[in-house]
């Protein structure tokens, strides 16, 4: 493909003044060099870009020079630049490869960033040399670059230099970068340490630090690796600090070898399996101001949709005319206005438009007495868009302690008329050192998870697979989790859930995933255990998931003895041991299964791009496959997972083996409040229920929507935010009060908050109001932030933020300060 006559004038004028710089001072503006001419029907050139944001290296001009020779020499086109507006389709869909020569700090914007992201999916190449690895992960917006290029930099040796000799030895030795280097080497460089190493990247070259002073990396110490990524080629060396470096000749076979690589056979991108622009879906609200919506379900033909509100209130939404109306009103045990029970599920039958029945999950008082209340799963008959609530028949009832939380909530068919039906543990967390609860003490009850989700003749905690016979009965399909009446109940599929909020079924594998949330614990503890994290599951065959002896990715907890005060050994996750002295279940529990994907309240090294925050793990489920769907091929067969607490909606690609290979966010453009339930419709098309950001009642913001793909959508151009203040205030102050809304908005402050109205904590407004008159209000309300509070505001407690920096704390406090009365 041919580069246009303009664009190439542009580029040649610019590598001149690319090729001049001779010092550390950051590049301006420039654009190019070119060589032969293109070959028809391949790929003829490739992008040296050597933008820098941070440090700027003084080898940057040496480093521009040789892989030009380098690509000329693979009879290339060489585009040198520091132009980041080449970061186009147009542009890129002409490389053969883009080489990072030594960049540094956030140098793409996001149209930039997702013009390089297609261009890899299409197929293209990429060379990363020694501080691309110190490029766009400060700040963690860009995780897909960091997977892109196997690594982040973490430190390098400085006493007593920061270049040193070091021993270099070949770990792989079947690959162009590596075939002609010698098996050992010595060679002078600065040696990287590094972070968040892939664990997709194939290693080509370790470095030996005992063969130099200050490495702390570790004894093993990958410099240099390959990775096929996202549809692409990537090559990063660590090598190339030094001027010297690039004409030295082992790093030229080394880097020639990588380039080789990266172009592969020069064949021209196809963009058809690239990402779509995400800025192209929008949301298509239906009905808003909703009143604590928790739960619903979409008939078959999509006319009309069923929304439950926790109260009790049942709705019915006609999608043709957007008319809602009271289908019923359930009497639900809700003691205190703001608590967990009520109307927990509710969901169509298959074949609802034939006999009108639906289910719904809900908690009542115990009219015998003899448990605090019930969970129930009844079915109802549905006359004129009303539940005759005269027609309930009961399928289960599940005993339930009056604690405060974890009541689950879901329910879904699976296409062979299986419910599956998601309870959570029914216990307190409060006084479980933030940990799994399993209070051993007589008065321990309601704070004791291994009498429910690790008891394997109750109900609580788990996931329950039946199939209803319409007749208010239902059988227990082959393939649960328990064949003998004695080893636990036959109702149950998965055991050992805390509070799953959303399940769905791919029904393209009859496979099961569900969102589980978890504890609140923000760090190890040796007394205790690991800190908390949220999970998705992938459930394949039934299993038991853990809880309360072990979370995320099977990290065990210690077994507490509550009764004696003294910590125990770590809960086996091959044969955990239930010594809860109300279990009448199974006293060793079937081996654990890891979660798919586990994040705490701080940032996650290995999924980044999950964030920071309160969290509450969701599913949507997996995209289906087929013709005529409304959005692009490139979601066909993805996960799609969302968070209620920071209010987002993602994508995962997993690979072969279940590993993650990418995460990205669905309808970016979309701010969502709270988002609570989810559901695809055969059609393709996401459906998503908002709880709102005011919580225990009504706000504008509850919605249930669905979210539309329009190719033809005209985009427009993002701004800078500006500022909640008018005037008055600097620049700067005005661009932290901006960071400080989007922190906000990234860390879930505003699942917890809001600018004015009081909601599960303060309004931001009462907290400025409170604080400005403080000789240092910022820093005290940064302070805060870090340390957490408690009585401060009534009985909910603040957690600690000290995940997050300085300058994040900082900013949120200036974007508190900035809210006015009005």
């Amino acid at each position: 493909m041919i580069i246009s006559a303009r664009r190439l004038l542009l580029i040649s004028t610019a590598a001149l003044m690319s090729l001049l710089i001779t010092s550390c001072a950051k590049p301006d503006n420039s654009e190019t060099t070119q060589a032969s001419k293109p070959t028809a029907g391949e790929l003829s050139s490739v992008l040296i870009f050597s933008k820098t944001a941070d440090w700027s290296h003084d080898s940057i001009p040496a480093g521009i020079e040789a892989v030009s020779g380098l690509v000329t020499e693979l009879g290339l086109q060489p585009v040198a630049s520091v132009d980041a507006g080449l970061f186009n389709d147009e542009t890129l869909q002409e490389m053969a490869a883009i080489v990072f020569v030594n960049t540094t700090g956030d140098i793409l914007n996001d149209q930039q960033q997702l013009a390089m992201e297609r261009y890899i999916q299409a197929g293209g190449g990429f060379v990363g040399i020694h501080s691309a690895t110190d490029t766009e992960h400060k700040g963690g917006k860009w995780p897909w670059y960091q997977r892109l290029v196997g690594a982040a930099f973490a430190s390098h040796p400085g006493d007593p230099s920061n270049v040193q000799r070091a021993r270099i030895r070949v770990v792989d030795a079947h690959h162009p970068a590596t075939e002609s280097l010698p098996a050992e080497f010595d060679f002078i460089d600065e040696w990287y340490d590094f972070k968040s190493l892939s664990d997709r990247r194939k290693d080509l070259l370790t470095v030996d630090e005992r063969s130099y002073p200050g490495g702390k990396h570790g004894d093993y110490h990958p410099i240099a690796w390959y990775n096929n990524f996202d549809g692409g080629r990537s090559f990063y060396t660590g090598l190339g600090h030094t001027a010297e470096t690039f004409s030295h000749p082992v790093f030229l076979q080394h880097l020639k070898g990588g380039l080789q690589y990266a172009v592969a056979e020069r064949q021209p991108l196809n963009y058809a399996l690239a990402k779509p622009d995400p800025r192209k879906f929008k949301r298509n609200i239906l009905v808003d101001n909703l009143v604590e919506p928790i739960s619903f379900d979409v008939l078959p033909d999509n006319s009309a949709a069923m929304i439950g509100q926790r109260e009790g209130k049942l709705l019915w939404l006609d999608i043709a005319t957007q008319e809602l109306q009271t289908m019923a009103e359930f009497d639900v045990f809700t003691p205190k206005k703001k608590s967990e029970f009520g109307l927990v599920a509710v969901a169509f039958d298959p074949s609802f438009l034939q006999n009108q029945i639906i289910y719904a999950m809900y908690n009542l008082a115990d009219a015998a007495g003899e448990h605090d209340l019930l969970q129930r799963l009844s079915q109802f008959k549905v006359t004129d868009k009303s539940v005759d609530m005269a027609s309930e028949q009961v399928l289960i009832d599940i005993p339930n302690d009056n604690t405060c939380c974890h009541t689950g909530g879901n329910l879904e068919f699976d296409r062979h008329g299986n419910l599956f039906v998601a309870l959570g543990d029914n216990s307190n967390p409060f006084v479980s050192n933030d940990s799994g609860p399993m209070n051993n003490k007589p008065d321990g009850t309601h704070h004791d998870a291994l009498r429910s989700s690790a008891n394997s003749q109750d109900l609580r905690g788990k996931i329950l697979r039946i199939t209803p016979d319409r007749e208010g009965g239902y059988a227990i399909p082959t393939g649960n989790l328990f064949a003998s009446a004695d080893d636990g109940r036959a109702e149950i599929y998965v055991m050992g859930t805390r509070n799953p909020y959303t399940i769905a079924i791919d029904d393209a594998t009859d496979t099961l995933y569900y969102g589980d949330v978890g504890p609140d614990a923000k760090a190890d503890t040796e007394e205790f255990g690991p800190r908390g994290y949220d999970e998705i599951n992938k459930v394949t065959k039934p299993g038991f998931f853990g809880w309360p002896t072990m979370v995320g990715n099977n990290f065990p907890y210690r077994m507490y003895d509550y009764e004696a005060g003294e910590s125990g050994k770590l809960f086996d996750p091959l044969a955990a041991e239930n010594f809860s002295p109300r279990n009448t279940g199974l006293k060793t529990l079937p081996p654990a299964q890891p979660a798919l994907i586990w994040y705490p309240y701080g940032g996650s090294e290995r999924f980044p791009e999950l964030g920071k925050g309160g969290r509450n793990a969701l599913v949507a489920g997996v995209y289906p496959q087929g013709e005529g769907l409304a959005y692009p091929d490139y979601y066909q067969g993805k996960l799609i997972i969302g968070d209620f607490m920071r209010s987002w909606i993602k994508v995962v690609t997993l690979d072969e083996f279940d590993q993650v290979v990418k995460i990205e966010d669905l309808a970016p453009s979309v701010q969502f409040a709270g988002p609570l339930d989810m559901k695809i419709t055969d059609d393709g098309r996401l459906w998503v229920l908002e709880y709102g950001t005011q919580w225990w009642g009504s706000s504008a913001d509850t919605k249930l929507s669905f979210i539309e793909f329009d190719e033809n959508a005209e985009l427009s151009v993002s701004e800078e935010s500006a500022s909640s203040q008018a005037g008055g205030t600097g620049h700067e102050e005005q661009m932290a009060i901006a960071d400080g809304r989007d922190a906000a908005q990234a860390t879930a402050c505003i699942a917890c908050h809001k600018e004015r109205d009081a909601s599960v904590g303060p309004s931001f407004w009462e907290i400025k109001n409170k604080y400005r008159s403080l000789e240092d209000p910022k820093a005290y309300i940064a302070k805060t932030i870090a340390e957490g509070s408690s009585g401060k505001w009534g009985q909910h407690v603040m957690p600690a933020h000290n995940f997050l920096d300085q300058t994040t704390r900082e900013n949120l406090a200036s974007y508190i300060l900035s809210v006015a009365q009005e």
